[in-house]
């Protein structure tokens, strides 16, 4: 059921973003990147950005929401190609949030409450899931 609703988010978010112009993710820029010791001593911003958001609900449970965090070096050479290398990365849940960030957890959770109805409501006028045929209805050939 978990891997159902995660891959029904992921066709509906795909299928999206093939059909609509969209806009980039959020990015926060943190400033230059600390020069480091040869061989990449070159300038590069700094950026942070969410790579994964996970979401697993259950009818009669709690929901896990998890998410992970990226920073990335950003430069772009004389070619004006832009490189981006991975610094640092974490993964946070929302489970059992502290003190300090106790109402930004409940303006998150918030907020996805507020997208699940928009993405149910997005799959009701896509065509709402398809429903399971019983075992016992498959083809004559299949069954021998």
């Amino acid at each position: 059921m978990r891997t159902m609703l995660a891959v029904m988010i992921g066709m509906v978010v795909m299928g999206g973003a093939a059909t609509a112009e969209q806009p980039p993710p959020v990015i926060r820029h943190l400033g230059p990147v600390e020069p480091t010791p040869a061989p990449a001593p070159e300038a590069a911003e700094h950026i942070r950005l969410i790579t994964s958001f996970t979401l697993r609900n259950k009818p009669d449970g709690d929901s896990l929401i998890s998410f992970e965090t990226t920073d990335l070096s950003k430069t772009t050479d004389k070619k004006k190609t832009t490189n981006y290398r991975v610094l640092s990365n974490d993964n946070y849940s929302l489970t059992e949030p502290k003190k300090e960030v106790k109402a930004l957890h409940d303006e998150i959770l918030r907020k996805v409450r507020e997208l699940e109805t928009n993405l149910l409501e997005y799959a009701e006028r896509a065509g709402p899931p398809r429903e399971r045929q019983p075992v016992t209805r498959q083809p004559a050939e299949r069954r021998r």
